[in-house]
């Protein structure tokens, strides 16, 4: 490997120039400033370890029979061990760690035997901790920004060539893609999570409320409630797909459906903007081979008269206060499917007690019997004490099994007594 420094003797290239956050900044300042800001905006928890880092650990640990292994993480003053196998501390000061000098070099670094090394036979890895040997190999986030190393260790000189030096490659690169994407998801997943209603919608007799639970860090499911002159506007989408892509895909479909609601509220036909809404967005679509399924929803908080629009979802319950439980769909392809297609406005009326549930199809594996949901899922709906009593229960389900896609749940409850 062309990148890789072998230390047998105690030569250190010069680190590579970068040009410097600030006129008065020395290339080192500049290049520690970006490194830092680098590390911080990955939003990773460095104050303890990380399963699927610790496990990349113990994996290298058992392919190259070193004793120790480290994902290590600059954090200011602060050597941080977010992924480790064979220490018990997650943290040294950085200058007793050798990652600063493999981070100063921007390369993979191989030290046979730090004894034998003039520069590093004084470092506190050797004199405190015994270490002989290390490898260490950079991992960069997209911008090319050293945000931390993968390394091993061992008490005993060794040398790393030939198969091992690929493993080593291999692990890291597993690493670097787990450091980076895991800081990417999370900032992500807080975009996503900002754009959701901050909390339920509770007057006049009804509550109205949801729960969006990915089955990773970020889905292409949302939900999304408004009330605009006394019209709640409903809304419950999933994107094909999940991941970041069809998050950012959601939150195109969630603006252009709220394009809308002055529309929807003046009366306009829910099938003509659903239209407006699928045109708005169909070229995303086209480019990113994707549709969407749609619920949008209209309802009138004084007299619970309600229209909506079913764009290839089908998962919508109205449970009646009797106990009745009725399928709310129609025929209507997803937006999407085809550029052509327009779709057609439905209505209901949402009596005193009764309950409407719009989900997304990941609840479905959560059932027993997934074909005949609707009594299992009516059932749920009219065990529920109420609306935030239903949510714990889909949360319950979620953490008792393991969802394969996005859950996604939005309720309205009419009071009994309205």
């Amino acid at each position: 490997m062309t990148d890789t420094q072998t230390r047998r003797a105690p030569a250190t290239p010069a680190p590579p120039a970068t040009t410097p956050v600030s006129s008065s900044a020395s290339p080192e300042e500049a290049r520690e400033d970006r490194r830092q800001r680098a590390v911080q905006s990955l939003g990773l928890r460095l104050d303890g370890g990380v399963e699927r880092f610790d496990r990349i650990a113990r994996l290298a640990h058992l392919a190259l029979g070193v004793p120790q292994v480290s994902l290590t993480v600059l954090d200011g003053d602060r050597a941080t061990f977010p992924g480790a196998y064979g220490f018990d501390f997650r943290e040294v000061p950085r200058e007793q760690a050798l990652c600063t000098q493999a981070h100063a070099m921007g390369r993979t670094l191989v030290v046979e035997d730090l004894a034998a090394d003039r520069e590093l036979r004084e470092h506190p890895a050797f004199q405190q901790f015994g270490i002989r040997f290390y490898a260490g190999r950079p991992l960069r986030d997209p911008q090319g920004n050293v945000v931390g190393m993968f390394a091993l260790y061992d008490s005993t000189p060794r040398t790393l060539e030939g198969e091992a030096v690929d493993a080593l490659e291999d692990l890291a690169a597993w690493a670097e893609q787990e450091l980076v994407s895991s800081g990417e998801s999370r900032q992500a997943r807080f975009v996503q999570t900002s754009l959701l209603p901050r909390g339920p919608l509770v007057a006049r007799g009804w509550d109205v409320r949801g729960s969006c639970l990915p089955s990773l860090a970020v889905g292409g499911d949302f939900f999304d409630h408004e009330e605009t002159r006394g019209t709640v506007h409903l809304t419950l989408a999933d994107v094909m797909g999940k991941g970041t892509g069809a998050a950012l895909l959601s939150a195109t479909v969630r603006a252009a459906v709220r394009s809308t609601h002055d529309a929807v509220t003046a009366g306009v036909d829910l099938g003509v903007t659903t239209t407006r809404v699928a045109r708005t967005v169909q070229a995303d679509l086209d480019r990113s081979a994707s549709f969407v399924t749609l619920l949008e929803c209209a309802l009138d908080l004084e007299d619970g008269y309600l229209r909506y629009v079913d764009a290839g979802s089908g998962l919508s319950l109205l449970v009646r206060a009797d106990g009745t439980v009725q399928r709310l769909g129609s025929h209507d392809r997803p937006v999407g499917a085809l550029g052509e297609d327009s779709w057609t406005e439905h209505t209901e009326t949402i009596e005193p007690g009764d309950r409407l549930l719009l989900f997304s199809d990941g609840l479905l594996d959560l059932l027993q019997d997934p074909v005949r949901w609707s009594d299992e899922i009516g059932q749920l709906v009219l065990d529920a004490p109420d609306a935030a009593g239903f949510l714990a229960a889909v949360e319950e389900l979620t953490r008792r099994l393991t969802p394969l896609d996005d859950v996604t749940v939005l309720v309205a409850f009419r009071d009994g007594a309205a």
